[in-house]
Formats: structure tokens, sequence, C-alpha cells
């Protein structure tokens, strides 16, 4: 059984989104809202001291950095 991550529909949803190391940033605006209280994940707010603009935090959750590193990241453990 194969899952969409949250990256993965960030990305498809066409959302701004940044990283640092394995942590995924999705810029505030109601969809990223949505999408990290519908996957029912840990996330925290924070204002960016480059742009000045709120962004959500979601750790763990980079897809390409764990591809990086040929690992699985949380959540995607058990997927086949």
């Amino acid at each position: 059984m194969s899952t969409i991550s949250i990256y993965q529909e960030a990305c498809k949803a066409g959302l701004s989104l940044d990283n640092h190391e394995s942590d995924l940033y999705l810029k505030e605006c109601t969809e990223a809202r949505r999408l990290v209280q519908n996957a029912k994940v840990a996330f925290s707010y924070f204002i960016s001291q480059i742009d000045g603009q709120t962004w959500i935090d979601v750790p763990f959750a980079y897809d390409p950095w764990w591809a990086k590193r040929h690992l699985p990241h949380q959540g995607q453990e058990n997927q086949q």
C-alpha cells in the first residue's frame, strides 16, 4: 500500500515550499494549513528572517533529503 507524502501533496498543489535539512517548510496559506492539519502530523509556525513571512515547519517531511541518503523518512518505513 502506497501513500502520498506531505511533500508530494504540497508539490502537487503548487504550494511554496523550502527546507532546512529534513524539515519541510510550507509558506503559510489556507491550503498549507489544511494539508498539515488533515495529515495529523506535528508542525509549528515561524516567521522567516529572510522574507518576514509566516511559514509552517513540518519536521522530517522533506523527501529529497531522505532520498539522498537512501533512507525512508518518518511514516514511510513500511511502504511497499
